[in-house]
């Protein structure tokens, strides 16, 4: 790469000076004679080859400034709260139970009511139970998906950072696309905390819908052979007699 030279309008006046030849007019018998001095022409040489050297210098020293001082590196990042939020609403769509739902506790236990089935009120039916628990895994996997097939878009930005780090021509540069990086690993996290979420979504919903099961079934087994009921505790309740205790 040619590199710039800028010379100064003193420097130019310097130069034509300098590139003058020095001369001395002596008299010797009334007749004039030119003597040339060489010593004072090399130091003139000399002087103009360091001011040359410190206006390159220079000149060079404002190109790193302008090339650390140039942007272009940053706009790659977009954000992902679009995706995210599709992702948090699928298990809604597929009518799963959401950790997106705003009165989740309130659907949780009228869908799972344990031992409180008798004396709480709307309580679903096991059916529905069943089916909310079903279309809850469904949503889950249908959000595990949906990150899969964002693979391809996730691999262009990779492709266009690596691309801008290869081509950075300045610091300025070379720190915007590291910025873009760690942009684009905080959305990976956010990811990643969204299917742990789903996970633990569907998880629980699944448990809870095998405690519920095991429970309405204990109490359908007691009622039928006329046992008096157990609270989760394991302990028996005991039904009250009219006859008093043998003394």
């Amino acid at each position: 790469m040619k590199q710039k030279r800028y010379f100064t309008v003193g420097t130019a006046l310097a130069l034509a000076l300098f590139l003058t030849p020095s001369f001395a007019r002596s008299q010797f018998g009334g007749g004039t004679q030119i003597v040339f001095d060489p010593n004072m022409f090399a130091r003139q040489l000399a002087q103009l080859q360091q001011e040359t050297a410190s206006v390159t210098d220079l000149a060079q020293q404002l190109q790193y400034m302008v090339q650390n001082t140039t942007g272009g590196g940053a706009g790659v990042w977009q954000s992902n709260q679009a995706l995210l939020a599709n992702l948090g609403g699928l298990i809604s769509e597929q009518e799963g139970l959401s950790y997106t739902f705003q009165n989740l506790g309130q659907q949780f236990q009228q869908l799972y009511p344990g031992y409180n089935a008798a004396n709480t009120p709307g309580i679903q039916s096991p059916i529905a139970s069943t089916d909310t628990t079903l279309n809850t895994l469904n949503g889950a996997l249908q959000s595990a998906q949906m990150q899969a097939g964002n693979f391809q878009a996730e691999q262009v930005t990779l492709q266009s950072l690596e691309m801008k780090n290869q081509t950075a021509v300045g610091r300025l540069q070379a720190i915007q696309v590291g910025n873009e990086i760690a942009l684009a690993q905080v959305q990976q996290i956010q990811l990643l905390r969204q299917l742990v979420m789903a996970m633990m979504n569907s998880q629980n919903t699944a448990a809870a819908s095998r405690l519920n099961d095991q429970t309405e079934s204990q109490l359908a087994a007691e009622a039928i052979a006329g046992a008096a009921p157990q609270v989760p505790g394991g302990v028996q309740m005991l039904q009250s007699s009219a006859q008093p205790p043998p003394q």
